[in-house]
């Protein structure tokens, strides 16, 4: 695993970056983050609850995914 992924309304899937994961959980992982944006530019998330999710929460979602946790 590279130190880092791409999150975001521009990110490649999962299943791109990490092409070693399982289907169903890059698609999960898809799922969340189009999630995450669409609740940001809805106004339903204020930009310090969007920037904890993407800088602290969701990276920990996405590293138990690759190391085959859940």
């Amino acid at each position: 695993m590279s130190g880092t992924f791409e999150q975001g309304w521009a990110a490649r899937p999962f299943a791109q970056q990490f092409p070693e994961m399982n289907a169903d959980e890059a698609k999960r992982l898809d799922h969340i983050n189009t999630s995450i944006t669409t609740l940001y530019l809805a106004g339903l998330l204020t930009d310090k609850q969007a920037n904890e999710i993407r800088t602290k929460k969701f990276p920990k979602v996405v590293t138990k995914a690759v190391l085959g946790k859940r």
